[in-house]
């Protein structure tokens, strides 16, 4: 039986807003979003990005709403990385942490595209790109 619309507003909630705002992790209260070459699958055992200046980014993250049969959640701010150095190979996949470094990995996904590394590209996300989502 697929879950119920209160039931996914919820687990989003529990997800990211109760776990990281109302009762943080190790104390943390934020989201940060990692990039990664290869998929961190749910026991965070992908390869994440390694160029000189690259660091996860804080997520500022809206109310939680339905969209049609999905409970959502998008980021409120532009989040930008440092720009690359030097070519540093490319990145698909996404992480979602509680942490800066090390923490809770929360979500992970595929990214729509590759993404180059090339020097002087700065990767960013622009405000509403990122969708979190319980189905």
């Amino acid at each position: 039986m697929p879950k119920g619309n209160d039931v996914k507003l919820q687990t989003l909630e529990d997800n990211l807003k109760v776990v990281t705002v109302l009762t943080p992790p190790a104390g943390s209260a934020a989201v940060y979003l990692a990039l990664y070459v290869t998929s961190p699958g749910g026991g965070n055992t992908g390869t994440e990005v390694n160029y000189s200046g690259y660091a996860r980014q804080e997520i500022t993250l809206g109310d939680p709403a339905m969209n049609g049969a999905n409970a959502e959640i998008k980021n409120e701010n532009l989040i930008e990385f440092a720009t690359v150095p030097s070519a540093s190979g490319t990145f698909a996949h996404i992480g979602i942490f509680t942490a800066a470094s090390g923490g809770t990995l929360l979500y992970y996904g595929a990214l729509g595209s590759t993404y180059t590394l090339a020097q002087g590209v700065k990767p960013s996300v622009p405000i509403g790109s990122l969708t979190i989502y319980e189905s």
